[in-house]
């Protein structure tokens, strides 16, 4: 699931600035280079890298869950960890600026998009899956 979360995360909106005195469709009209800033995907913040940790992490979990393999588990766990810092230090940061949007129209508001989400429980998982089967018995 946590892969599937991270494929989902590249393809949703990780940040979105809500533009008070209208909407992106006026700015498109008349600046249209400022509308392509009102909404930002996983794979404008991060260029589709999220595309090749989700392979890893499908493998891994793959290597975990149906090998059994404990390397697998604990690579699971430090790339949910990994995942889970980025989503936190990197991408959430972002969600409250409203950069050149911000200083064009007044009232602009940067806030979190279901993508920044979809990141964050990704890495959960693949931390809780990882760790439950570093937990399971032989």
């Amino acid at each position: 699931m946590a892969a599937v979360l991270l494929v989902a995360t590249e393809f949703s909106t990780v940040a979105s600035v809500d533009v008070a005195s209208g909407s992106c469709e006026v700015i498109q009209d008349t600046e249209p280079e400022l509308a392509d800033r009102c909404e930002l995907s996983g794979f404008e913040r991060n260029g589709g890298a999220l595309l090749l940790v989700a392979l890893f992490v499908g493998a891994m979990a793959w290597g975990a869950g149906i090998g059994g393999s404990r390397p697998a588990a604990v690579a699971l766990v430090g790339i949910g960890v990994a995942v889970l810092a980025w989503s936190l230090f990197v991408d959430l940061p972002v969600t409250d600026e409203t950069g050149a949007l911000g200083s064009s129209f007044e009232g602009a508001r940067g806030q979190a998009g279901i993508g920044l989400t979809f990141e964050i429980v990704a890495g959960v998982l693949a931390i809780a899956s990882g760790g439950l089967r570093l937990l399971a018995r032989e």
